[in-house]
């Protein structure tokens, strides 16, 4: 707040004309508005003309002119019809609202309950997350052949393989496995059409964590395109299996595309020479205790010396 009251400060000192005119006008506004709020409240004043007149007539006749006379000393009322005409236009916008969402929300299920692709879409979501939960799911859905419906689950388990239950994370990965979405990406990496299908499809098998996946990178490591080698070499730097360091050496020696840069080829060696021969996760089953332990530091040094021998 000081430090707004100081910028205005300054600012009227930088500009007095225009605040000096601004504050003039307010005030104007402020005693207009005032004196109208007096003449509104003041009674208003009967001329000396009908005064004289009044005196001329009866007494029937002067109660009927003094009565308006004083109905305009009083306070203003309301008539009961104008009260309720403002609260009706209170209350209307609200209504208005309310009565547009409960149309949206007819329209929303209208359109879904016409538009049978939604339908399937709404259904394979609850059964994935049925499946991702622990829960018990269709099966014929989850495992169906048509390519839209695999399309859909493959991205709700990736995204639960990705995220922070574990819990979850095994329950996609098994799924993963079982219903053939491992099959799927390993063809899709081998034969696919388009590059970026190849890529995506190496990258889906890192986020698994499974060492089947190891030679299907190992030979989209010769993939004529720098972005899928590009991918399988870090979904081999994810995966850290010692088996695919021969192929990252030859790799080294070959690779001449700057996007696919030799530091990041020899990272992923490192990674794969450095991590236990165990540490791999598996989709077979839960790991057991002894899986845990760190390997000797016998097997780190074998490793490191078939990276220099190689």
């Amino acid at each position: 707040m000081k430090e707004r009251i100081n910028y205005w400060i300054l600012l009227a000192q930088l500009n007095p004309i225009p605040v000096v005119t601004g504050a003039v006008v307010l005030l104007l506004l402020i005693a207009l508005l005032l004196f109208q709020r007096r003449r509104s409240k003041s009674p208003r004043r009967v001329p000396s003309g009908s005064t004289k007149s009044t005196k001329s007539k009866s007494k029937p006749d002067t109660v009927s002119s003094v009565q308006p006379v004083s109905k305009s000393k009083s306070a203003p009322e309301v008539s009961p019809a104008v009260a309720e005409m403002t609260t009706v236009a209170a209350v209307a916008p609200r209504a208005e609202a309310d009565v547009e969402k409960v149309e949206a929300a007819r329209n929303a299920d209208a359109n879904l309950a016409g538009d049978p692709r939604r339908q399937r879409i709404a259904q394979v979501n609850e059964e994935a997350q049925k499946l991702i939960n622990g829960g018990t799911y269709d099966e014929n859905l989850i495992g169906s052949p048509n390519p839209e419906t695999r399309q859909l689950v493959g991205a709700e388990l990736l995204a639960a393989i990705v995220g922070r239950s574990a819990t979850r994370r095994e329950h996609a990965r098994t799924a993963f496995m079982k219903h053939g979405y491992f099959d799927d990406a390993t063809r899709d990496l081998r034969i696919a059409d388009s590059a970026n299908e190849r890529a995506a499809a190496a990258r889906r098998l890192s986020f698994v964590h499974d060492t089947e996946a190891t030679p299907h990178l190992v030979g989209a490591l010769e993939d004529p395109s720098p972005d899928v080698r590009r991918a399988a070499v870090e979904a081999l730097m994810d995966l850290r299996d010692p088996a695919a360091i021969g192929a990252l050496n030859s790799l080294m020696q070959t690779e001449n595309d700057r996007k696919v840069p030799r530091t990041l080829i020899k990272h992923a060696i490192d990674a794969c020479a450095t991590a236990p021969l165990n540490e791999a996760p598996s989709v077979a089953g839960p790991k057991s205790t002894s899986d845990t332990l760190p390997e000797p530091a016998s097997h780190q040094i074998e490793t490191e010396r078939e990276v220099i021998e190689l």
